[in-house]
């Protein structure tokens, strides 16, 4: 697979990318937020991720996402590296599924696959303008761990492995934050009337069954977790 390609820190703060770029040696590795990743900030104008396919006279941001699309132009496959604030195991996320990018993902490995939709990130992402593109997960920034796994998911591709049992999320709803302190953990299975979230003015309770991700991720400060629902997909 020699027309794949690496991104790593469209978000700053989210380094340990980098650290994965420098273990291999295999795969084109872009570090796309240079600047933000000096300053440790998640951007500098706006999010990088959400303002895909950029503007070249837009703002720092915009400008970087119009010349790396052009930069990835070449590139069939892309892994976009990710980290999250909060414990996460390791899962990939993908939007506009198709059987092409649900193999992707097994190639590499994993065992969690999201589905995103639009309403999300706007239909702004960087693998949203690429032809077969996986965001990877895992949390929290600083786990040390993080930069193995993700080398793992990369030998794996080298290695030809696939995971024939990867289980598949779709997402269906955001559920707001209503109560500081949040009771979930990722890719808990949720059942209705479940306190997912209190504080000293009482509870915040799940109005339907669901499979939490992105549990309290401090980039969305108003948003308590993503609801999604384990799909079969033959």
């Amino acid at each position: 697979m020699k027309n794949l390609a690496i991104v790593c820190c469209l978000h700053g703060n989210e380094r340990y990318g980098f650290e994965v770029s420098k273990n291999q040696s295999f795969f084109p590795f872009f570090l796309s937020n240079k600047k933000a990743f000096i300053e440790n900030k998640r951007f500098i104008d706006t999010d990088l991720n959400r303002c895909f396919p950029g503007k070249i006279d837009g703002n720092h941001e915009e400008k970087l996402a119009y010349n790396l699309i052009k930069r990835l132009k070449d590139f069939y496959y892309i892994i976009d590296i990710h980290s999250s604030s909060n414990n996460c195991p390791m899962f990939g996320i993908i939007t506009k599924p198709n059987n092409e990018k649900i193999e992707f993902a097994k190639l590499l490995g994993l065992k969690k696959l999201v589905i995103m939709p639009e309403f999300f990130a706007s239909g702004k992402a960087l693998i949203d303008f690429v032809d077969c593109g996986i965001s990877i997960e895992v949390g929290p920034h600083n786990r040390k761990e993080n930069v193995e796994e993700a080398s793992l998911l990369i030998k794996n591709i080298i290695e030809n492995k696939i995971n024939e049992d990867m289980e598949i999320f779709e997402v269906f709803n955001i559920i707001k934050k209503s109560k500081e302190n949040v009771l979930i953990n990722n890719f808990d299975n949720i059942a209705k009337g479940q306190v997912i979230a209190n504080n000293i003015s009482g509870n915040q309770i799940a109005e339907y069954d669901f499979t939490a991700v992105l549990v309290g991720e401090d980039a969305y400060k108003d948003v308590l977790c993503l609801a999604c629902r384990r799909i079969e997909i033959s």
